[in-house]
């Protein structure tokens, strides 16, 4: 079943809501560096984590464009939040919507691992996003020098990051790299096998579901993944308003 397109009027973010989604990743990673310079790693590596979590929401809310912003401010955005996730935003942009428009089909490859049994989620996990890179390059070659200065980007950063542990002996890059590879060795689990395995009445969504009002970008993805492929354009911040307002989707459409 093919995602609706249409955005409900009365589920756009304010001046205030924006402003908040578009810095929270910048400011959490303000508070790592710092965390990070101060030798507090306890803090710093929890605030890398969030940090990412925040990137990956924005990145999603700039893929579809509904943060309000212009389509030239949401493409930037794209490209710069996925550099905190040192990833390619339009390389995964083009996986994301082929998901939405050809959900768990043969031709959905963000969708494949919602396929696989735990085991091989978790064998397959640290490449499943190399295979994605290739995948965008195949599905969508008008974007390819986009997707390979993004990519040249991440490179760039890493690099820079090794500069830094060989030249000054400071480990603040190595050590964000290494969470925003832990998320992203892990995310076939947490962003395709729950979300499409777990029918939307279970308990532990509807703990998720509880839980996501304390801070959205950390469980609405996955409390409200049904939702999200009805209404793709209601902002992430905005799906518990829409959960409560908005019809519910059959578990039968996006769950398989």
């Amino acid at each position: 079943m093919k995602a609706k397109s249409t955005r409900p009027g009365n589920f756009t973010l304010t001046k205030a809501q924006q402003m908040v989604e578009i810095t929270r990743p910048w400011v959490l990673l303000a508070f790592y560096i710092a965390f990070a310079f101060y030798g507090l790693w306890w803090l710093a590596i929890a605030a890398a984590f969030a940090t990412c979590l925040a990137a990956f929401v924005q990145l999603h809310d700039s893929i579809h464009n509904s943060l309000g912003l212009s389509k030239k401010g949401h493409d930037r955005l794209l490209s710069l939040s996925a550099l905190l996730l040192l990833k390619s935003g339009h390389a995964l942009k083009v996986t994301h919507l082929r998901h939405h428009g050809q959900c768990l089909s043969d031709d959905d490859p963000e969708g494949e691992p919602a396929k696989w049994t735990l085991k091989q989620v978790f064998l397959n996990g640290p490449y499943h996003i190399f295979t994605l890179r290739f995948a965008s390059l195949r599905i969508a070659p008008n974007t390819r020098n986009m997707q390979l200065a993004e990519t040249a980007a991440t490179a760039l950063l890493l690099v820079i990051f090794i500069a830094f542990y060989f030249v000054w002996g400071s480990v603040i890059g190595l050590v964000y790299w290494a969470v925003a590879f832990v998320l992203s060795a892990l995310m076939p689990l947490w962003a395709s096998y729950i979300p499409h395995k777990m029918a939307s009445r279970n308990p532990t969504r509807m703990l998720g579901v509880k839980s996501a009002r304390f801070w959205t970008p950390i469980l609405s993805s996955f409390a409200f993944h049904h939702l999200h492929h009805t209404y793709p354009k209601v902002p992430t911040a905005l799906l518990p308003k829409a959960a409560q307002e908005l019809p519910e989707p059959e578990d039968h459409d996006h769950f398989h």
